[in-house]
């Protein structure tokens, strides 16, 4: 009974962490990129995401690794047990969680400091919480090759997901003409992310799987199908963006905002469901080749 409930659990903490860890990686990409558009409140409250998402990743991540002992131990008494907590450390979910937990301790710490430091602070953060994807999992399936890919995947998986909420904001502020201007060329440069997702993704299933049979003959398959359908979803939406709503924004600012307003709710609902899968993926279900 217990270990169901922590078969339960787990995946739901683990796509807590990939939101969180997602959007604040996602929101320094987006900073990267476009903050020559910002006005003094768009830059405030992408500055905010990252402090509020880096305390909420801070916490998310100290009960994933409390989580590992209750895990070990198969009752939730066990996340007390001190030789667990002691065990948890030696464990690759443990050394992956570290990652998280020092790489969102730098994020919560930056705002702290001056322009250069907090720039640093986030790099190096953004890069901690990286590495924490490709130390454990499938990722260690095909050694540096495919950790390579899960990272290549990952950033470009954030700077998608990272877009959502300072687009979505900025479809709130009234006469923000430099709405066009970043969405126009946050679809440009999205042309190449996705590209490149599309490409890593696809090829790190092949690994997993084994060949094209087990996405219909497995579990593992059949979640992953679903998955991919959601995200495919999500491209049509972005497409629906890119080539008539944005275009709408600078014809009409007013209504262009409302429908990207209502596009990126529609993302960000099925982005999570997304995560959900992936947390299945790689908490509670064996891959075809056993990875």
């Amino acid at each position: 009974m217990f270990i169901d409930i922590w078969t339960i659990i787990n995946p739901i903490i683990r796509t807590f962490v990939y939101i969180i860890a997602l959007y604040s990686i996602g929101s320094i990409l987006f900073k990267f990129h476009f903050q020559k558009y910002f006005n003094d409140e768009i830059n405030y409250f992408c500055n905010k995401i990252i402090k509020n998402s880096a305390f909420l990743g801070l916490l998310i991540s100290i009960l994933a690794f409390i989580s590992i002992a209750g895990n070990l131990g198969g009752e939730f008494k066990s996340i007390f047990e001190l030789e667990l907590i002691e065990l948890s450390f030696e464990t690759i979910q443990g050394r992956s969680t570290l990652y998280l937990i020092v790489g969102f301790s730098f994020l919560s710490l930056s705002p702290y400091f001056p322009p250069l430091v907090f720039k640093a602070f986030n790099i190096v953060g953004a890069i901690l919480i990286l590495i924490s994807f490709v130390v454990v999992g499938h990722s260690l399936s095909q050694g540096i090759f495919s950790q390579l890919l899960v990272l290549i995947h990952v950033i470009c998986i954030s700077f998608w997901l990272g877009s959502f909420l300072p687009l979505r904001y900025m479809c709130t502020i009234k006469n923000f003409t430099n709405l066009y201007f970043i969405a126009d060329n946050f679809g440009k440069h999205a042309v190449v992310y996705i590209g490149i997702l599309i490409l890593t993704g696809l090829t790190f299933s092949y690994i997993l799987l084994g060949g094209i049979l087990p996405l219909i003959s497995t579990t593992y398959g059949n979640v992953l199908l679903i998955k991919l359908f959601i995200v495919s979803m999500i491209l049509l939406i972005g497409a629906i963006n890119k080539f008539r709503i944005v275009p709408e924004i600078k014809k009409d600012l007013i209504i262009g905002q409302i429908k990207l307003k209502y596009s990126i709710n529609t993302e960000i609902i099925l982005s999570v469901l997304v995560l959900f899968t992936t947390s299945l993926l790689t908490t509670s279900l064996p891959t075809p080749m056993g990875m």
